[in-house]
């Protein structure tokens, strides 16, 4: 018969079976100041918003390689910052191209991106991680583009700054890793602040929403977001000060479709009027 395991033995495994996961400060406060900036800056106008959101994506293309360990990271990078580039030129045109080239740029990006894998020189090592990686970085800055559809209504206005605003008060259920209080406890408590931080400020600025549809946008931007941070928080590539603030402009760009949808609800049938 096979011997007994003891309580120890099954503890040390169990230890060594689920990671631990630090604290990261530049992670959260790239997450938490970042979302509060662009929540602010779209009180101030289109062009701040723009202006915030390109730097975001700047962060975001020079880290995310980094941030995962991709191989040709050269190129990787090139695609990431010519898609967040394209995103941002339709925009400053006028609203019409900001939402006609939308759907353009992510094509464009995604096409480049297997051309790149395509001229690789070095035999094409891990090419399934290469690819999905890169273009799961491409969605996260097609979320965060979709926030320039959303500034020519007080709707869109107020959306965004009810979901960033709960985004950026739930990055201090962060600190609870700096103490070893994190996992779903920490989650609930990030779930719990941006719910009240969305319904609040979405009630100030008079989004017409109803308060659950405002409770659950909150919560689930800052659930989205904490989770994000946390299933990063134990990548061994996430020591750099590139990775991390890679890492913590993801957590917000992720959840600008919740924005968006929000918006959505808040202007029905208008919405398509709008963005056109």
């Amino acid at each position: 018969m096979p011997p007994k395991r003891s309580d120890a033995d099954e503890s040390s495994t169990e230890s060594l079976m689920i990671p631990r996961r630090p604290w990261r400060p530049l992670v959260t406060a790239s997450a938490g100041v970042g979302a509060a900036v662009l929540a602010l800056a779209f009180l101030l106008g289109t062009v701040p918003v723009f202006l915030i959101v390109g730097v975001g994506m700047l962060l975001l293309a020079g880290g995310w390689v980094l941030l995962l360990g991709l191989p040709s990271p050269r190129g990787t990078t090139g695609v990431l910052a010519g898609a967040g580039l394209i995103l941002l030129c339709g925009g400053v045109l006028s609203m019409e191209a900001r939402t006609s080239l939308l759907p353009g740029a992510v094509a464009l990006a995604m096409i480049v991106e297997f051309l790149h894998q395509l001229g690789r020189r070095d035999g094409r090592p891990r090419l399934v991680e290469s690819v999905s990686a890169s273009v799961t970085g491409i969605g996260v800055l097609t979320s965060g583009a979709c926030v320039l559809l959303l500034t020519p209504t007080d709707e869109g206005v107020a959306c965004s700054v009810a979901v960033f605003g709960a985004v950026a008060v739930a990055s201090l259920a962060d600190l609870g890793l700096r103490w070893g209080a994190g996992g779903p406890v920490a989650g609930v408590v990030a779930v719990a602040l941006g719910a009240g931080a969305a319904w609040w400020l979405g009630t100030i600025m008079a989004a017409g929403l109803p308060a659950p549809l405002l409770f659950a946008a909150g919560g689930l931007a800052a659930g989205s977001s904490y989770a994000l941070r946390q299933v990063q928080s134990v990548l061994p590539t996430l020591f750099g000060r590139r990775a991390q603030l890679a890492s913590g402009v993801a957590s917000v760009f992720a959840t600008g479709v919740i924005a968006y949808a929000l918006t959505w609800l808040s202007l029905g049938p208008d919405m398509m009027a709008v963005v056109r």
